[in-house]
């Protein structure tokens, strides 16, 4: 089942209000692709827990490894500036039926650390701030089988995390 897209954009205009000078605008986008951000755009990866459930057989399954891509830019026109960020959730394949790929559920407390990580990133990379390194941890939950290469969207496009991202 997919998520609203009403609550990434109201936790990250929440975010951005407090910490961006400039407005912002968030947009889911399944579209985007790993290490091809369009000119002016640049790119932020981090990982998270999400649950999955199968429309087709209805099995539920769980992952700490679901890929959230980010593309943004600060367009600067004139006197005005206006930031754009791009949002792509990776899918997974349900280990029986392996056919349609399904969206992640992701909590609202990881979305909002997801939201605050990907502030930070703009904050030094649009507005060159110099802020600390520490990123927040997202709330990992118990998962009863490996990650599984094969059935992942963002495997299948080449991302790999390392154990810091």
């Amino acid at each position: 089942m997919e998520q609203p897209r009403m609550e990434w954009t109201k936790i990250f205009k929440r975010e951005a209000a407090e910490y961006l000078r400039d407005r912002w605008s968030l947009y889911l986008n399944g579209r985007i692709i790993w290490n091809r951000p369009n000119p002016g755009y640049k790119q932020y990866i981090r990982k998270t827990y999400g649950s999955f459930h199968c429309s087709l057989c209805r099995r539920t399954w769980s992952s700490n490894i679901v890929p959230i891509l980010f593309h943004f830019r600060l367009n600067k026109k004139n006197k005005k500036h206006w930031g754009t960020v791009k949002v792509r959730r990776y899918r997974q394949k349900c280990k029986i039926c392996r056919e349609a790929l399904m969206w992640p559920s992701i909590s609202t407390v990881n979305i909002e650390i997801l939201m605050e990580n990907l502030v930070k990133n703009i904050r030094k990379k649009c507005y060159h701030e110099v802020l600390d390194e520490n990123l927040g941890e997202y709330v990992r939950e118990h998962v009863k089988s490996p990650h599984e290469t094969e059935l992942c969207e963002g495997c299948f496009d080449g991302i790999y995390f390392s154990r810091n991202i």
